[in-house]
This record gives structure tokens, C-alpha cells and sequence, in this order.
């Protein structure tokens, strides 16, 4: 017999958003899944990946002590298909944003364009973006990261010239593991590792997230980024691949919440070491 137990929020949240697609525009729906896929991952409700993000409306929190302020998530959207086109819809965003002051705390841009592009999207757009940023002056001023469907963590001598806006390798998250859980360390095989740093990254639609370059030094300030990966890695794991990978695919609408079962929620949000 099927489960009578309730949902967890934000993968309720997730099922909504699959069930109500059909009939919202393209701007709408991207909006509604991202929105959603912030909630369950990033937030308190969810995976707690970013302990700086308090709900799917709000970043920046928990880092008051450092001169930043809680402020709203700005969702932007682009049907651009080219790289010039994406790059004119990104810096209407970005200078909206860069002569608005702090009035927002990110904007989380998606272009669906470019879903089934990772290729482009990590090898073009992403050293495009960190080109243009610096070259306009701003690179002390913004931040950027990567978000994709298909995020795959690129190969270490990719990272090694390309580390703008990407995840950590598989091989610095072991160490960052040894460090704080020896035996997730030793019971974690690359495969795993990669796994779990990609999904960290993985999104309803291509991303960019535009940060303040400010609140990223403070987050850097305010927390252990070994401790935080190490522990986002663990919620990862134990919330299971194939759990994970079922809510991601019900977010895009590749599923819906009957053929998916849903993650039992966790009986208190971890810590932080």
C-alpha cells in the first residue's frame, strides 16, 4: 500500500510546481521550478546546501555581523539561444543589479535554452562571463557561479585554469572529508565524491547566480568552507542518489510525484561543524 506519510515541504513544494507547469508561460514556469529547486536544496527546508540562503525569497542571512543584510532574490530569465544574446540579457541583470545597490542579495538568471548545452555552457559561457566581468571592472564587485541540469565537476586541469564559478574537485573534497569525517572519507569512492559535489550544482534550468562579491568574502569569513562542503557532501549521501536525482527530474517535470517517492525529512536541520 502506498505511504500515507506527508510530503517534507519543500519536495511537496517541488510536486506543486511539476503538477502546475502545464499551464504557465516559459518565463513563469522556469521561475516556479527554480524557485522551487532553491527551497529544497539551498535552504532551511531542504538539503541546507547554502546556510546563507533563508528561504526561496531571501539571501544573505546569518551574515549581519559582517555589515551584509538579509535582502530578496531577484529571478531573471533569458530566451537567448546565443552566446551574444545571453551575455546582453546577463549584464542588463548585472548592471541592474551592480546600480540598484544592495537593494537585492542575488539574481538567479535562467536560460533554458541552454539545458541540454553543458558542453557550451561550462567550456563558452562560463570563461566568457569571468572575461567579461573583469574586463568591465567588476570583478570586485560580483560573483559568479555555475548551475546546470547536467553539471558534471570539470577535470582538475580544467579547474586548474577555469576555477571561476564551479564546484570543487573530487580530490579536494576527499581532503576536505579527511578532515572533518575519516570514515565518510574512507566508505566514499570517487564515483561518490563526484557525484555529490555535481549535484551540489545541479539545477532545474542552465543558472547563473550573481552574487555581491562582498557578501561571498563574508560567507568565506563566517564559515569553514571545508566543514560546510563536507557537510553538504554528507546530506547528499545520505539522502540517497537516487532519491536526489528523482526530486531533480520531478523539478523539470520529468516525473511526477507519483512515480518519485518522496525523501523522509531529516529530524533536525544539520549543524555546521
Amino acid at each position: 500500500a502506498a505511504s500515507e506519510e506527508p510530503l517534507p515541504a519543500a519536495t511537496a513544494a517541488a510536486a506543486t510546481a511539476a503538477a502546475s507547469a502545464i499551464a504557465l508561460p516559459p518565463e513563469e514556469l522556469a521561475r516556479s521550478r527554480t524557485a522551487a529547486w532553491v527551497r529544497r536544496t539551498l535552504s532551511p527546508l531542504g538539503l541546507r546546501f547554502c546556510p546563507y540562503t533563508a528561504s526561496a525569497e531571501v539571501s544573505g542571512s546569518g551574515l549581519e555581523s559582517f555589515g551584509v543584510r538579509p535582502a530578496p532574490i531577484a529571478y531573471a530569465h533569458s530566451e537567448a539561444g546565443s552566446v551574444a544574446s545571453l551575455l546582453v540579457d546577463f549584464w542588463a541583470s548585472a548592471c541592474g543589479m551592480a546600480e540598484g545597490g544592495e537593494e537585492v542579495s542575488s539574481i538567479v538568471l535562467s536560460a533554458p535554452s541552454w539545458d541540454d548545452r553543458w558542453g557550451e555552457w561550462h567550456r563558452t559561457v562560463f570563461p566568457l562571463l569571468e572575461a567579461s566581468v573583469l574586463a568591465a571592472g567588476l570583478g570586485r564587485t560580483l560573483g559568479i557561479v555555475c548551475f546546470h541540469p547536467q553539471y558534471e565537476t570539470p577535470s582538475d586541469a580544467w579547474l586548474a585554469r577555469h576555477r571561476f564559478g564551479h564546484m570543487h574537485s573530487p580530490s579536494k573534497l576527499r581532503r576536505y572529508l579527511r578532515e572533518h569525517d575519516a570514515a565518510l572519507a574512507a566508505r566514499s569512492s570517487e564515483s561518490d565524491l563526484r557525484w555529490a559535489g555535481s549535484y551540489q550544482r545541479r539545477s532545474p534550468h542552465a543558472l547563473i547566480n550573481v552574487l555581491w562579491a562582498r557578501q561571498l568574502e563574508a560567507a568565506e569569513r563566517r564559515r569553514k568552507s571545508s566543514s560546510l562542503y563536507t557537510r553538504n557532501i554528507r546530506a547528499a549521501l545520505e539522502a540517497g542518489q537516487d532519491s536526489l536525482e528523482a526530486e531533480r527530474r520531478r523539478e523539470r517535470g520529468e516525473l511526477t510525484a507519483e512515480l518519485a517517492p518522496p525523501r523522509p525529512p531529516s529530524a533536525s536541520p544539520p549543524q555546521l561543524e
